[in-house]
Protein backbone atom coordinates (compact mmCIF):
# COMPACT_ATOMS: atom_id res chain seq x y z
CA UNK A 1 0.00 0.00 0.00
CA UNK A 2 1.81 3.34 -1.23
CA UNK A 3 1.59 6.28 1.68
CA UNK A 4 -0.29 9.47 1.12
CA UNK A 5 1.04 11.94 2.36
CA UNK A 6 -0.53 15.72 2.17
CA UNK A 7 -0.33 18.48 4.63
CA UNK A 8 -2.84 21.56 4.07
CA UNK A 9 -2.37 24.84 6.46
CA UNK A 10 -5.71 26.39 6.21
CA UNK A 11 -5.43 30.55 6.47
CA UNK A 12 -8.10 32.97 7.44
CA UNK A 13 -10.49 34.06 5.16
CA UNK A 14 -9.80 35.74 1.81
CA UNK A 15 -11.42 38.88 1.21
CA UNK A 16 -13.87 37.28 -1.10
CA UNK A 17 -14.99 35.41 2.45
CA UNK A 18 -13.51 31.72 1.39
CA UNK A 19 -11.14 29.68 2.75
CA UNK A 20 -7.47 30.11 1.84
CA UNK A 21 -5.10 27.08 1.42
CA UNK A 22 -1.95 25.58 1.12
CA UNK A 23 -0.95 21.91 0.47
CA UNK A 24 2.13 20.23 0.27
CA UNK A 25 2.74 16.68 -0.94
CA UNK A 26 6.49 14.89 -1.68
CA UNK A 27 6.66 13.80 -5.38
CA UNK A 28 9.47 13.50 -7.94
CA UNK A 29 9.22 15.52 -11.23
CA UNK A 30 12.01 13.67 -13.68
CA UNK A 31 13.99 10.21 -13.22
CA UNK A 32 16.77 10.59 -14.61
CA UNK A 33 18.88 7.94 -17.27
CA UNK A 34 20.70 6.02 -14.10
CA UNK A 35 17.15 5.07 -12.37
CA UNK A 36 17.20 7.98 -10.26
CA UNK A 37 15.25 10.79 -9.04
CA UNK A 38 15.25 14.15 -6.79
CA UNK A 39 12.41 14.46 -4.18
CA UNK A 40 10.58 17.82 -4.62
CA UNK A 41 7.87 19.22 -2.58
CA UNK A 42 4.62 20.34 -4.42
CA UNK A 43 3.33 23.51 -3.48
CA UNK A 44 -0.12 24.47 -4.21
CA UNK A 45 -1.99 27.96 -3.43
CA UNK A 46 -5.54 29.51 -5.32
CA UNK A 47 -5.36 26.03 -7.63
CA UNK A 48 -1.20 27.20 -8.80
CA UNK A 49 1.93 24.76 -8.24
CA UNK A 50 5.51 25.32 -7.65
CA UNK A 51 7.93 23.14 -6.44
CA UNK A 52 10.93 23.00 -3.50
CA UNK A 53 13.79 20.78 -4.00
CA UNK A 54 15.20 18.54 -1.18
CA UNK A 55 18.51 17.48 -0.81
CA UNK A 56 16.84 13.95 -0.75
CA UNK A 57 17.19 11.23 -3.83
CA UNK A 58 14.77 8.75 -4.80
CA UNK A 59 15.22 5.11 -6.42
CA UNK A 60 13.36 3.76 -8.84
CA UNK A 61 12.30 1.07 -6.53
CA UNK A 62 10.95 3.78 -4.35
CA UNK A 63 8.24 4.97 -7.07
CA UNK A 64 5.22 4.93 -8.33
CA UNK A 65 4.88 7.31 -11.79
CA UNK A 66 5.66 10.62 -9.81
CA UNK A 67 4.42 9.41 -6.42
CA UNK A 68 7.49 8.06 -3.82
CA UNK A 69 5.49 4.32 -2.80
CA UNK A 70 8.57 4.62 0.10
CA UNK A 71 7.39 4.88 4.05
CA UNK A 72 10.59 6.20 4.67
CA UNK A 73 11.36 8.50 2.47
CA UNK A 74 8.18 10.21 2.78
CA UNK A 75 8.47 10.23 6.22
CA UNK A 76 11.72 12.17 6.23
CA UNK A 77 10.06 14.97 3.57
CA UNK A 78 7.08 15.16 5.94
CA UNK A 79 9.52 16.02 8.76
CA UNK A 80 10.75 19.23 6.02
CA UNK A 81 7.06 19.96 5.49
CA UNK A 82 5.92 20.11 9.17
CA UNK A 83 8.49 22.61 9.82
CA UNK A 84 7.14 24.43 6.63
CA UNK A 85 3.39 24.47 8.08
CA UNK A 86 5.11 25.66 11.45
CA UNK A 87 6.66 28.41 9.90
CA UNK A 88 3.44 29.86 7.71
CA UNK A 89 1.43 29.31 10.57
CA UNK A 90 2.96 32.14 12.65
CA UNK A 91 2.45 34.82 9.24
CA UNK A 92 -0.28 36.51 8.02
CA UNK A 93 0.10 35.07 4.77
CA UNK A 94 -3.84 35.50 3.14
CA UNK A 95 -2.38 37.91 0.77
CA UNK A 96 0.85 36.26 -0.40
CA UNK A 97 1.27 34.72 -4.19
CA UNK A 98 2.29 31.42 -4.39
CA UNK A 99 5.85 32.47 -5.41
CA UNK A 100 5.85 34.27 -1.99
CA UNK A 101 5.28 31.69 -0.32
CA UNK A 102 8.41 29.66 -2.00
CA UNK A 103 10.45 32.24 -1.36
CA UNK A 104 9.46 32.30 2.42
CA UNK A 105 10.01 29.31 2.68
CA UNK A 106 13.25 28.35 0.55
CA UNK A 107 15.45 31.28 3.16
CA UNK A 108 16.39 28.83 5.39
CA UNK A 109 15.18 29.86 9.22
CA UNK A 110 13.54 33.15 7.34
CA UNK A 111 17.54 34.82 7.74
CA UNK A 112 18.41 36.95 5.25
CA UNK A 113 22.21 37.60 4.70
CA UNK A 114 22.67 41.81 5.81
CA UNK A 115 26.77 41.66 4.76
CA UNK A 116 25.41 40.62 1.31
CA UNK A 117 23.09 43.11 1.04
CA UNK A 118 25.31 45.50 2.48
CA UNK A 119 28.20 44.73 0.19
CA UNK A 120 25.28 45.04 -3.02
CA UNK A 121 24.45 48.52 -0.92
CA UNK A 122 28.16 49.71 -1.33
CA UNK A 123 28.18 48.53 -4.61
CA UNK A 124 25.53 50.70 -5.69
CA UNK A 125 27.54 53.78 -4.30
CA UNK A 126 30.65 52.93 -5.85
CA UNK A 127 28.45 52.90 -9.44
CA UNK A 128 27.26 56.13 -8.59
CA UNK A 129 31.17 57.08 -8.11
CA UNK A 130 30.26 57.71 -4.53
CA UNK A 131 33.99 56.16 -3.35
CA UNK A 132 34.82 57.93 -0.17
CA UNK A 133 31.28 57.55 1.10
CA UNK A 134 31.50 53.30 -0.07
CA UNK A 135 34.74 53.12 1.51
CA UNK A 136 33.44 54.63 5.03
CA UNK A 137 30.72 52.29 4.97
CA UNK A 138 33.07 49.13 4.30
CA UNK A 139 35.39 50.49 7.04
CA UNK A 140 31.64 50.41 9.62
CA UNK A 141 31.15 46.59 8.31
CA UNK A 142 34.57 45.56 8.74
CA UNK A 143 34.44 46.85 12.06
CA UNK A 144 30.76 45.41 13.67
CA UNK A 145 31.72 41.76 11.76
CA UNK A 146 35.28 41.34 13.45
CA UNK A 147 33.52 42.67 16.99
CA UNK A 148 30.74 40.33 16.50
CA UNK A 149 33.38 37.21 15.66
CA UNK A 150 31.53 36.22 12.22
CA UNK A 151 32.35 36.80 8.67
CA UNK A 152 28.69 36.78 7.28
CA UNK A 153 25.92 37.96 9.86
CA UNK A 154 22.22 37.94 9.08
CA UNK A 155 19.61 40.57 9.87
CA UNK A 156 18.70 38.14 12.14
CA UNK A 157 22.57 38.93 14.27
CA UNK A 158 21.68 42.40 13.97
CA UNK A 159 20.21 42.81 17.87
CA UNK A 160 20.30 46.11 20.14
CA UNK A 161 22.60 43.84 22.53
CA UNK A 162 25.48 43.24 19.88
CA UNK A 163 25.18 47.08 18.45
CA UNK A 164 25.23 48.06 22.44
CA UNK A 165 28.19 46.22 23.15
CA UNK A 166 29.92 47.33 20.27
CA UNK A 167 29.41 50.83 20.66
CA UNK A 168 30.86 50.39 23.93
CA UNK A 169 34.04 48.87 22.17
CA UNK A 170 34.25 52.12 19.90
CA UNK A 171 34.28 54.50 23.41
CA UNK A 172 37.94 55.72 23.01
CA UNK A 173 37.28 56.65 19.54
CA UNK A 174 36.01 60.11 19.18
CA UNK A 175 34.32 59.61 16.01
CA UNK A 176 33.70 56.10 15.08
CA UNK A 177 31.58 55.28 17.99
CA UNK A 178 28.97 57.93 16.41
CA UNK A 179 29.76 57.35 12.70
CA UNK A 180 29.90 53.35 12.47
CA UNK A 181 26.66 52.70 14.17
CA UNK A 182 24.84 55.68 12.30
CA UNK A 183 26.14 53.89 8.87
CA UNK A 184 25.07 50.66 9.81
CA UNK A 185 21.23 51.85 10.99
CA UNK A 186 20.85 53.28 7.56
CA UNK A 187 21.73 50.08 5.88
CA UNK A 188 19.43 47.86 8.15
CA UNK A 189 16.71 50.51 7.66
CA UNK A 190 17.32 50.47 3.84
CA UNK A 191 17.28 46.36 3.97
CA UNK A 192 14.11 46.17 6.06
CA UNK A 193 12.08 48.16 3.39
CA UNK A 194 13.46 46.24 0.77
CA UNK A 195 12.76 42.98 2.07
CA UNK A 196 9.52 44.02 3.56
CA UNK A 197 6.10 44.54 2.70
CA UNK A 198 4.45 46.35 5.12
CA UNK A 199 0.94 47.06 2.91
CA UNK A 200 0.81 43.24 2.84
CA UNK A 201 2.00 42.38 5.66
CA UNK A 202 5.07 40.58 4.48
CA UNK A 203 7.80 41.07 7.16
CA UNK A 204 10.88 39.00 6.31
CA UNK A 205 12.93 40.83 8.82
CA UNK A 206 10.79 41.19 11.97
CA UNK A 207 13.28 42.59 14.32
CA UNK A 208 14.05 46.34 15.08
CA UNK A 209 17.48 46.56 17.37
CA UNK A 210 17.97 50.42 16.56
CA UNK A 211 14.41 50.89 18.38
CA UNK A 212 16.95 49.98 21.71
CA UNK A 213 19.97 51.47 20.86
CA UNK A 214 21.40 55.18 21.55
CA UNK A 215 24.38 56.11 19.43
CA UNK A 216 26.59 58.21 21.04
CA UNK A 217 27.73 62.05 19.59
CA UNK A 218 30.86 62.23 18.28
CA UNK A 219 33.94 64.12 20.53
CA UNK A 220 34.46 67.85 20.05
CA UNK A 221 36.95 67.80 17.14
CA UNK A 222 40.63 69.35 17.67
CA UNK A 223 40.94 72.66 16.65
CA UNK A 224 41.94 72.07 13.18
CA UNK A 225 42.77 75.37 11.94
CA UNK A 226 46.22 77.62 12.26
CA UNK A 227 47.34 80.92 12.69
CA UNK A 228 48.41 83.52 10.01
CA UNK A 229 52.56 83.21 11.49
CA UNK A 230 52.25 78.91 11.05
CA UNK A 231 50.24 79.26 6.93
CA UNK A 232 53.20 81.97 6.22
CA UNK A 233 55.69 79.38 7.76
CA UNK A 234 54.49 76.84 5.82
CA UNK A 235 53.92 78.42 2.29
CA UNK A 236 57.35 80.35 2.49
CA UNK A 237 59.28 77.20 3.52
CA UNK A 238 62.18 76.33 1.74
CA UNK A 239 61.92 72.84 0.74
CA UNK A 240 66.37 72.91 0.13
CA UNK A 241 67.93 69.88 -1.72
CA UNK A 242 66.97 67.11 0.62
CA UNK A 243 65.73 64.17 -1.31
CA UNK A 244 62.12 64.62 0.96
CA UNK A 245 62.55 68.05 -1.12
CA UNK A 246 60.32 67.25 -3.94
CA UNK A 247 57.92 65.73 -1.63
CA UNK A 248 57.87 68.73 0.99
CA UNK A 249 57.47 71.04 -2.32
CA UNK A 250 54.77 69.20 -3.78
CA UNK A 251 52.48 69.37 -0.75
CA UNK A 252 53.77 73.45 0.30
CA UNK A 253 52.23 74.00 -3.50
CA UNK A 254 49.13 71.87 -3.47
CA UNK A 255 48.02 73.70 0.41
CA UNK A 256 48.78 76.90 -1.08
CA UNK A 257 46.47 76.31 -3.97
CA UNK A 258 43.72 74.57 -0.93
CA UNK A 259 44.06 77.56 0.80
CA UNK A 260 44.33 80.57 -1.97
CA UNK A 261 40.86 78.47 -3.60
CA UNK A 262 38.63 78.87 -0.44
CA UNK A 263 39.63 75.63 1.09
CA UNK A 264 38.77 73.41 -2.19
CA UNK A 265 38.58 69.55 -1.03
CA UNK A 266 41.33 67.64 -2.09
CA UNK A 267 38.74 65.52 -4.42
CA UNK A 268 37.98 68.03 -6.29
CA UNK A 269 41.51 69.24 -7.29
CA UNK A 270 41.98 65.60 -8.15
CA UNK A 271 39.28 65.17 -10.41
CA UNK A 272 38.95 68.71 -11.91
CA UNK A 273 38.74 68.81 -15.58
CA UNK A 274 39.82 71.00 -17.70
CA UNK A 275 36.69 72.40 -18.86
CA UNK A 276 35.91 73.59 -15.80
CA UNK A 277 38.57 76.53 -15.74
CA UNK A 278 36.09 79.08 -17.38
CA UNK A 279 37.60 82.70 -17.94
CA UNK A 280 39.38 82.62 -14.52
CA UNK A 281 37.12 80.72 -12.69
CA UNK A 282 36.94 77.23 -11.18
CA UNK A 283 33.54 76.29 -12.08
CA UNK A 284 32.55 73.19 -10.93
CA UNK A 285 30.29 70.63 -8.49
CA UNK A 286 31.49 69.60 -5.17
CA UNK A 287 31.89 65.72 -5.34
CA UNK A 288 31.46 65.08 -2.13
CA UNK A 289 27.76 66.59 -1.64
CA UNK A 290 26.54 67.13 -5.07
CA UNK A 291 24.54 63.64 -5.74
CA UNK A 292 23.02 65.10 -2.33
CA UNK A 293 21.81 68.40 -3.90
CA UNK A 294 18.95 69.68 -5.98
CA UNK A 295 21.87 72.19 -7.08
CA UNK A 296 24.41 69.76 -7.82
CA UNK A 297 26.60 71.52 -5.03
CA UNK A 298 27.99 73.88 -8.15
CA UNK A 299 29.81 76.59 -7.08
CA UNK A 300 32.13 79.33 -9.38
CA UNK A 301 35.74 80.82 -7.39
CA UNK A 302 38.04 83.12 -9.33
CA UNK A 303 41.92 81.71 -9.20
CA UNK A 304 43.95 84.27 -7.66
CA UNK A 305 46.67 85.59 -10.01
CA UNK A 306 49.27 84.08 -7.26
CA UNK A 307 48.52 80.26 -8.02
CA UNK A 308 48.17 80.69 -11.37
CA UNK A 309 51.83 79.22 -12.06
CA UNK A 310 51.26 76.49 -9.84
CA UNK A 311 48.24 75.74 -12.42
CA UNK A 312 50.78 75.74 -15.22
CA UNK A 313 53.31 73.86 -13.14
CA UNK A 314 50.56 70.53 -12.82
CA UNK A 315 49.01 71.22 -15.86
CA UNK A 316 47.32 67.87 -16.96
CA UNK A 317 46.74 66.14 -20.03
CA UNK A 318 43.69 64.40 -21.45
CA UNK A 319 40.79 67.03 -20.53
CA UNK A 320 42.50 66.94 -17.06
CA UNK A 321 43.28 70.30 -15.52
CA UNK A 322 46.07 69.10 -13.06
CA UNK A 323 48.46 66.34 -13.79
CA UNK A 324 47.41 64.04 -10.15
CA UNK A 325 45.57 61.13 -11.53
CA UNK A 326 48.16 61.03 -14.09
CA UNK A 327 50.99 60.88 -11.18
CA UNK A 328 49.14 59.46 -8.37
CA UNK A 329 46.40 57.26 -9.50
CA UNK A 330 43.98 57.54 -7.14
CA UNK A 331 42.90 59.92 -4.64
CA UNK A 332 44.10 58.43 -1.75
CA UNK A 333 47.39 58.40 -2.98
CA UNK A 334 47.27 61.63 -3.76
CA UNK A 335 46.04 62.11 -0.34
CA UNK A 336 49.15 60.58 0.95
CA UNK A 337 51.03 62.39 -0.97
CA UNK A 338 50.32 65.70 0.52
CA UNK A 339 50.11 65.04 4.03
CA UNK A 340 53.78 62.83 3.68
CA UNK A 341 55.16 66.72 2.75
CA UNK A 342 53.34 67.87 5.05
CA UNK A 343 55.03 65.91 8.16
CA UNK A 344 58.49 66.58 6.70
CA UNK A 345 57.47 70.42 6.93
CA UNK A 346 55.69 70.65 10.06
CA UNK A 347 58.64 68.53 11.56
CA UNK A 348 61.42 70.82 9.81
CA UNK A 349 59.65 73.60 11.47
CA UNK A 350 59.05 71.90 14.50
CA UNK A 351 54.92 72.99 14.83
CA UNK A 352 51.82 70.81 15.55
CA UNK A 353 50.87 67.88 12.92
CA UNK A 354 48.50 69.48 10.69
CA UNK A 355 46.86 67.51 7.35
CA UNK A 356 45.44 69.15 3.68
CA UNK A 357 42.46 69.82 5.20
CA UNK A 358 43.50 72.15 8.05
CA UNK A 359 43.74 74.93 5.02
CA UNK A 360 40.24 74.64 4.78
CA UNK A 361 39.65 75.23 8.16
CA UNK A 362 42.07 77.89 8.46
CA UNK A 363 40.31 79.50 5.74
CA UNK A 364 37.02 79.78 7.22
CA UNK A 365 38.50 80.72 10.64
CA UNK A 366 40.57 83.64 9.52
CA UNK A 367 37.02 84.65 7.22
CA UNK A 368 35.32 84.83 10.34
CA UNK A 369 36.97 85.90 12.94
CA UNK A 370 40.04 88.50 11.12
CA UNK A 371 37.71 89.26 8.16
CA UNK A 372 34.39 89.93 9.79
CA UNK A 373 32.39 87.45 7.49
CA UNK A 374 29.10 85.93 9.18
CA UNK A 375 29.05 82.27 9.81
CA UNK A 376 26.03 81.94 6.96
CA UNK A 377 28.44 83.42 4.48
CA UNK A 378 31.71 81.44 5.59
CA UNK A 379 29.12 78.56 4.62
CA UNK A 380 28.18 79.90 1.44
CA UNK A 381 32.02 79.86 0.38
CA UNK A 382 32.37 77.03 1.37
CA UNK A 383 29.78 75.26 -0.33
CA UNK A 384 27.92 73.98 2.85
CA UNK A 385 24.14 73.29 1.72
CA UNK A 386 21.85 75.70 3.11
CA UNK A 387 18.90 75.73 5.75
CA UNK A 388 17.25 77.82 3.22
CA UNK A 389 16.79 75.29 0.21
CA UNK A 390 13.45 76.08 -1.16
CA UNK A 391 14.28 79.68 -0.86
CA UNK A 392 17.15 79.69 -2.69
CA UNK A 393 15.67 77.63 -5.21
CA UNK A 394 13.62 80.63 -6.39
CA UNK A 395 17.41 83.36 -6.09
CA UNK A 396 19.79 83.29 -9.06
CA UNK A 397 23.52 82.16 -6.97
CA UNK A 398 25.85 85.19 -6.87
CA UNK A 399 28.79 84.06 -6.22
CA UNK A 400 31.08 87.16 -6.56
CA UNK A 401 30.94 87.83 -2.58
CA UNK A 402 33.04 84.66 -2.33
CA UNK A 403 35.74 86.35 -4.44
CA UNK A 404 35.40 89.27 -2.74
CA UNK A 405 35.94 87.34 0.54
CA UNK A 406 38.53 85.66 -0.54
CA UNK A 407 40.53 88.48 -1.49
CA UNK A 408 40.53 90.20 2.11
CA UNK A 409 41.51 86.65 3.11
CA UNK A 410 44.32 86.38 1.25
CA UNK A 411 45.24 90.08 1.11
CA UNK A 412 45.05 89.55 5.63
CA UNK A 413 47.64 86.45 5.37
CA UNK A 414 49.69 88.09 2.67
CA UNK A 415 50.01 91.32 2.86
Amino acid sequence: MEPKFVTAVFLSNSPEGMAVMITFKPTIRNIRSDGYAAVYIRVTKDRQSDYIKTNYIAKKTQLNGTTIKDYTLVAKVSTIIDKYVNRLNYEETELWTLREVINFLMQENNKISFTDYYREYIGKMRNENRNDPAANYQTALNSLTKFSGKKELFFSDITSNLINDWIVSLKNTSTAKNHYPVLINAVFSAGTKHFNDYERGILRIKNQPFMHVTIPECDVAEKRAVEKEILLKIFNFDTGGSPKSKTAEFAKDISLIIFCLVGINCKDLFIMDEANFKNGKLCYCRAKTQSERRDKAYIEISVPEMILPLFKKYQGKGGKLFDFEQKFKTRSLFNQEINKGLKIITEALNIEKITSYTFRHSWATIAQNNCGASTAMVAFALNHSTEYRITKGYIKTDFTPIDKLNEQVLDFVFK
